[in-house]
């Protein structure tokens, strides 16, 4: 029997499983990923990859590869029956260093995942290998696995992440509910290798006798979704007349090449139960959205960043195990949100009369001869950002709203002049970083505090008006932002202190006092515990 060894075993290599894989290859951490198809996907699946996927991209190291096959920065126009737009969403801030709305292929993002892995000898990827069992002890996991020959391979990991989608083999381990509903309605999702189509735009058609989507993608590329009515029958209507006839009436793409036809059901499910003592789901087997709101695979790569990070300081020995209970507290709240934000967003896409969309409609008419409601609608205002309440995050001051928040990413210029995004300063681990133009100054106070854990170089990010202080200590690395993104968040005139996590999320801030920042930090840290959790043997 083949027997591999690591500190963590992730199971599913899609999108979240792969990502896992590589932040946790780049943090040292010895992984075993296990897949039991041969490759990676070969057809479309997920098609919509928002900012902060993108930025999670952007913290494996993969972000050049990635966005060479990413349709970036494109919206949604939404039109009645008789063609007529009522609503435009096409957000431009870039809040978190991306555009909000982005098109992309699966298929060519796993090839890059999987790609990324080979940077990490601590990686060890077994594809063509499937779970028969999971056997959880007190100081770790077993996998029972069979190769593609037949032949029983065994993975002892000191945790495991169950991201092996719908049907977990996970889920059911840790004895999780999948609460929530199933749709009835059946989607026939048409992908084509190329497009007449000249809008780049999302086009939803919201139209009672039949709701259709057609999404951009990169490299030319275009898919259909169309609703079907009860009493179209699968085989017919994923026929080539079929599609033909439905291409034909909906644009310019009839003759196009069809690359993939497929009749789905959506479900909204989330799991009331993510991990036991060492197994953990993250994905598709955590949670499913229907896709009206583009956000089924992003809250999997949420996951990924997360509960990755937290596996890393544990098995490294810099924060203790009870890091890892927060991951429940702070990720299922905000999948939640989305599940709901896409539920009412198919709502508006699916009509259920011609009343309902009249109503609908009408309504955002009405809505945009207010500016403000405008823009509400127009930049995505309405998307839940996570905010995290309770979990590895501390108390702001009463002036701030920042701690259990995503730091926004500015550029930033260096002391040499180097012009580049915030978080290519960042590393694997967390980061002590203060914002105003006092900045070295409360960081020269702040290092000399023990907060419990080593916090890395301390960053000083100067606003854009302001030069850096010549005579601050050196070993203070110093930027200054250009865009004002970090400025808009903080308060005016004011210094803040920050803790940020390796997943870009503010654990604890300040304008007070260095000492009792420290303090706030230190006792984070010490209330997940102390030792090292030690690799199964």
């Amino acid at each position: 029997m083949a027997d591999y060894q690591c500190d963590v075993a992730v199971l599913g290599a899609g999108p979240t499983g792969l990502t896992i894989a590589n932040l946790l290859g780049q943090a040292g951490v010895r992984v075993v990923l296990v897949e039991r198809n041969a490759s990676t996907v070969g057809e479309p699946r997920a098609v919509s990859i928002d900012d902060e996927s993108l930025r999670t991209m952007q913290a494996t190291g993969l972000i050049g590869e990635v966005l060479k096959d990413v349709a970036q920065d494109y919206g949604s126009y939404y039109y009645s029956a008789r063609g007529k737009r009522f609503l435009a969403v096409a957000p431009s801030s870039r809040d978190y260093g991306f555009p909000k709305r982005n098109a992309f292929s699966q298929p060519l993002l796993e090839a890059t995942l999987r790609w990324g892995l080979e940077r990490y000898p601590n990686v060890e990827t077994l594809f063509g290998h499937s779970c028969e069992a999971i056997e959880e002890r007190a100081d770790g996991v077993v996998l029972d696995v069979k190769d593609a020959a037949g032949r029983d391979v065994a993975v002892h990991a000191a945790y495991l992440v169950g991201s092996d989608g719908a049907r977990s083999m996970a889920r059911r381990h840790v004895g999780a509910a999948f609460d929530g509903s199933t749709y009835k309605q059946r989607w026939l999702i048409v992908d084509l290798a190329s497009t007449r189509e000249r809008l780049r735009q999302t086009r939803i058609m919201c139209d009672p006798a039949r709701p259709f989507i057609t999404l951009p993608g990169p490299r030319g590329i275009r898919r259909y979704e169309f609703l079907l009515h009860d009493h179209e029958h699968d085989g017919s209507m994923t026929s080539d007349e079929a599609i033909h006839r439905l291409l034909s009436a909906h644009g310019p793409d009839a003759d196009q090449p069809v690359v993939r036809r497929q009749i789905y059901t959506f479900h909204a499910r989330i799991a009331d139960r993510w991990n036991s003592e060492r197994v953990y789901l993250a994905g598709d087997a955590a949670h499913l959205s229907p896709p009206f709101a583009g956000q089924g695979m992003n809250s999997g790569v949420r996951d990924a960043h997360n509960i990755a990070w937290k596996l890393a300081s544990v098995v490294k020995g810099e924060i203790g195990p009870g890091l890892l209970q927060s991951y429940q507290a702070e990720r299922r709240p905000h999948a939640a949100a989305l599940i709901q934000l896409a539920v009412r967003s198919g709502g508006v896409m699916v009509p259920s009369s011609q009343l309902h969309a009249w109503l609908v409609q009408s309504a955002f008419r009405i809505c945009s001869l207010i500016p403000s409601v405008q823009a509400y609608f127009a930049q995505m205002k309405y998307k839940p950002k996570p905010h995290y309440a309770k979990g590895f995050v501390g108390t702001d001051d009463e002036e701030l709203d920042i701690a259990g928040r995503m730091v926004p990413q500015p550029m930033v210029e260096t002391a040499n002049g180097q012009r580049l995004p915030l978080d290519d300063l960042f590393g694997v681990g967390l980061r002590l970083v203060a914002f105003g133009s006092d900045a070295q100054r409360v960081l020269e106070e702040a290092r000399g505090q023990w907060m419990g854990i080593d916090i890395g170089q301390p960053l000083a990010i100067l606003p854009s008006i302001t030069l850096p202080d010549r005579e601050a200590a050196a070993e203070i690395e110093v930027v200054r932002e250009l865009d004002g993104l970090m400025g808009a968040v903080m308060p005016a005139s004011r210094t803040v202190l920050m803790l940020i996590r390796p997943d870009r999320y503010v654990a604890a801030a300040t304008t007070v006092s260095p000492a009792v920042f420290a303090a706030q930090v230190k006792a984070l840290v010490e209330g997940c515990g102390e030792g090292r959790v030690q690799p199964a043997a």
